[in-house]
């Protein structure tokens, strides 16, 4: 899958992933739960870059106010990504 045994550790103790265990003491995690997991993580990244190219975007003074309302809510409600 690609993702660092850190960051799934990370997630485990974020409470975002469940993990089991193997006889041996392994942690083991359901593809189903990594599939949710990175569903999330790819649309993080998807609205940062929306955000980033709102911060770009050209438009008349009087539509800039607003505009810059609108990047400050959605930083707001996804918690400065």
């Amino acid at each position: 899958m690609g993702v660092f045994s850190l960051t799934l550790r990370n997630w485990e103790k974020k409470g975002l992933i469940k993990a089991f265990r193997t006889p041996g003491g392994h942690r083991r995690f359901k593809k189903s739960e990594l599939d949710k997991i990175l569903g999330i993580e790819a649309k993080d990244n998807r609205l940062k870059e929306s955000i980033e190219r709102l911060k770009e975007a050209n438009v008349k003074d009087s539509h800039q106010e607003k505009l810059n309302e609108l990047i400050k809510e959605l930083k707001d409600i996804f918690g400065e990504l």
